[in-house]
Formats: C-alpha cells, structure tokens, sequence
C-alpha cells in the first residue's frame, strides 16, 4: 500500500506538471505544440500507474450501515474506531484481563463514513496519516488532566469509559484495583501532539508498528456490515 501511496503522489505531481506546460499556451505556436506534445507523453507515462492506483483504492472492503461521522462532543466514527482498538487489545493474552481504554484526537480523522459501500480510498481519506498505535501504561493519577482536556476540547474519541458529568467512569473496580489503567493511541499523540501532555512519562510504553488506517481497513474488512448509532458517550 505505501507503493499506492507514492503513485498516488506521482500522479499528482505528473498531473501539476503537465498543468505548468499547458499555462504555455500564450506563448509561440511552437510552444503550444509543445506543450500538447508534452502533456500527452505525460498522460500515457502515468496513465497506467493512474489504472494501479485506481483499482487498489476504488476495491469495496466493507459497508456502513449507519452513517460514522465525526464531531464533538460525541462522534460515531471515533467512537466505533476506539472500540475496535479496544478490542484488538482485548484480543491479545497480554491485555485480556487488563484495563484498558481507548483515546484518541477528532483532528486525527478528517472525513466521515456515510451510509453505503466503503473503498479503502474511503479510509485514506479518513486516515492520511502514517501514525502508528501505541499502548501506554498509566496511572489514575492521569484522570484529572484527561477530565480537563476533554473539557476544554468539548470532547474527543474515547473507549473503555465514559465522561459523565465532567469525570471519567470506568466500566469496573479493575484500573481501581490495580491502580493504572492501559491506553491505546497513536504515537502522534503518545509524543505529545495536540497537547495530549497527560501521555508524557507513562509507567510503561509498547510501540507497535501498525498503522492506523491499516488497522482500520482489516477492522472493515473483519466486520463487512458496520452498524453503531450515536450514544452520549461524553457529557458534562
């Protein structure tokens, strides 16, 4: 998929070039001939890296049933995305009976699922970024900065707990228990991004390099009919 990616680049770049030959034509005649010449050796040049690119990302991995839309305070896309998260780590032996949540940016994904088929072009516009997941290893210490920046955000993707009435509830005693709880994220925000500074210093940190928008074309392709409806996941 990273060769789709660099076509994908290719061909926008072919495609401003052969623009920049046909701004010529104010020219002589000899530059207008030259510039039709030009464009046309370009088109076929890329034409059939254009064909690769277009199957790969037009191919169906999935449909949703429900419209996935992202936005605060509450978003079905992020949502539907931090459970999924969750429940790959779930999945693991290591984490089965761990808590663990999911948290992660609006900023991050920059276009919704409408109701209908999905293409894998669909998530890289969901998902442009290489990001990667990342699993952090926190302490309920963490909790009150997390409460204020999803005030002060008005709410981002979360999973594995609810905001309610401005505090952070998690489903059972287990992050009580133990005394920390795990997050999955993207190592954009691990890092610090968007001023997620409540990731810095974790008791423990596991990098992995799965991307995100690979991970989320396996979840599409795993779940083919995708149904969540909106919930108020967070409220103050």
């Amino acid at each position: 998929m990273k060769k789709q990616v660099f076509l994908f680049f290719l061909i926008i770049g072919a495609g401003l070039t052969a623009c920049s030959y046909h701004l010529q034509v104010t020219g002589s005649k000899q530059n207008v001939d030259d510039s039709g010449k030009s464009s046309v050796e370009m088109d076929s040049l890329i034409a059939p890296y254009r064909r690769e690119m277009m199957k790969e990302f037009g191919q169906v991995i999935g449909e949703a049933e429900t419209d996935l839309v992202t936005g605060r305070p509450n978003s079905t896309l992020g949502f539907w995305l931090c459970d999924k998260l969750i429940q790959h780590a779930k999945d693991s032996s290591f984490f089965r009976n761990e808590p663990v949540v999911a948290f992660i940016n609006i900023g991050g994904l920059r276009a919704d699922l409408p109701k209908g088929k999905i293409t894998v072009g669909d998530i890289y516009k969901v998902m442009p970024f290489d990001n990667r997941m990342v699993f952090l290893k926190l302490s309920l210490d963490k909790i009150p900065e997390m409460e204020a920046y999803l005030k002060e955000k008005g709410g981002e993707p979360i999973g594995g707990f609810k905001l309610e009435k401005g505090k952070l509830v998690f489903p059972d005693n287990l992050a009580k228990e133990k005394n920390y709880f795990w997050v999955v994220t993207s190592d954009f925000l691990a890092n610090g991004g968007d001023n997620m500074f409540f990731f810095n210093k974790p008791l423990q940190r596991f990098d992995t390099n799965t991307l995100f928008r690979d991970f989320i074309i396996e979840a599409v392709k795993k779940e083919q009919k995708i149904v969540f409806y909106p919930e108020e996941r967070i409220n103050w």
